[in-house]
């Protein structure tokens, strides 16, 4: 049921329309042939320009000043694998463009570019030290050289106090929906969101729309005080694994499935291999790596364009906190006839002797 609501959504649902802020406002403006300043290098940022979302991405004066004051001179992406498998050549691929290919097309001069390597863990029951130590071995074997190696999880500490502000200010809350229950509210904003459409196109009427059931998360306005003692519950291991989850306040209304409510924040019962068993509560890729890009001044974050959808979203969260937004770019995946490039399927057939 869930794979078929992904391949439903994927199919038929496109990305919300944003209003386009002020260029003067954004690192990323309209798409330009001129070259344009950034953190003191003229790039031509045509190059990298992609879909415009709107006001979630406007960085504030004061935000684009800090970040070009700490990156003077320098222009900075990330590699940001996760540590659940061994790399193959779709990797080697977004190695090229992370290390080599954004700044050859954005003109930047050799001696300005910055890649950091970033271990993406945030999986522990996925991912081992021999999956630490294979990748960044066979990144140095590709001939690359990182401006310098990090990890999620050494943010683990400032991604718990974020959260915790996210549900002070009222953007998160303790949810204790079950799986299927989750799902159902997802299948509800799926059938608003294609009566939505209908009505625009002039294919149904208001009356239809207001006629189709909402989604109906119980907790979602439970108190501010509650969540965050709950919140505190699930750190201590008061909760089973399947018993709550931090979810971010987004938006049932957008037609983006991204912006239903993501699970920020789980628990799980397993010894992290970086941070050991500090932690029994692990945050969800979509609410760090937004939050680590502007961390670490990540300029662009490139990525393959199954995450396109999640372009609101990782700019939602960036907007909700306040922080720097980078700007975001897609790239086509590489397929290559005859050849696997799942991770998950290469670990088994590793595993299995083939």
């Amino acid at each position: 049921r869930a794979s078929r609501f992904s391949s439903i959504c994927a199919s038929k649902l496109s990305a919300p329309r944003g209003t386009a802020p002020p260029p003067s406002l954004c690192l990323r403006g309209p798409a330009m042939a001129e070259p344009v300043a950034m953190n003191g290098l003229k790039v031509h940022a045509h190059e990298l320009a992609a879909r415009d979302i709107g006001e979630w991405m406007v960085n504030t004066p004061e935000l684009l000043e800090a970040h070009e004051a700490h990156n003077a001179g320098v222009l900075r992406t990330r590699f940001p694998p996760e540590p659940n498998g061994y790399l193959h050549i779709g990797h080697a691929k977004s190695m090229f463009m992370n290390f080599q290919l954004s700044f050859e097309r954005l003109g930047v001069p050799k001696d300005s570019r910055r890649t950091v390597f970033r271990y993406d863990d945030t999986n522990p029951e996925s991912e081992s030290h021999e999956y630490v130590e294979s990748l960044y071995h066979d990144l140095r074997w590709m001939g690359w050289e990182p401006e310098k190696v990090t990890y999620t999880s050494q943010y683990f500490p400032e991604l718990y106090d974020m959260a915790v502000r996210l549900i002070r200010d009222g953007k998160a809350y303790v949810c204790h929906q079950q799986k299927d229950e989750i799902e159902e509210d997802r299948l509800r904003a799926f059938a608003r969101a294609q009566m939505r459409r209908k009505v625009a196109e002039g294919k149904a009427g208001p009356e239809e729309l207001e006629a189709l059931p909402r989604p109906s998360c119980p907790y979602r306005d439970r108190p501010v005080e509650e969540s965050l003692k709950l919140f505190e519950d699930m750190r201590r291991g008061v909760f089973d694994e399947s018993e709550a989850v931090l979810r971010l306040r987004m938006d049932w209304d957008s037609d983006n499935p991204n912006m239903w409510d993501q699970v920020a924040y789980r628990v799980r019962f397993s010894p992290h291999p970086n941070s050991g068993d500090k932690w029994c509560i692990y945050p969800t890729y979509d609410y760090t790596h937004c939050i680590i890009d502007s961390i670490e001044h990540i300029d662009y974050s490139i990525c393959t364009l199954e995450f396109e959808n999640r372009r609101e979203s990782y700019y939602w969260v960036l907007w909700a906190l306040d922080l720097f937004r980078p700007n975001v770019y897609e790239m086509s995946r590489l397929n290559v006839e005859y050849t696997q490039l799942s991770k998950r399927k290469l670990i088994k057939l590793v595993d299995t002797g083939f």
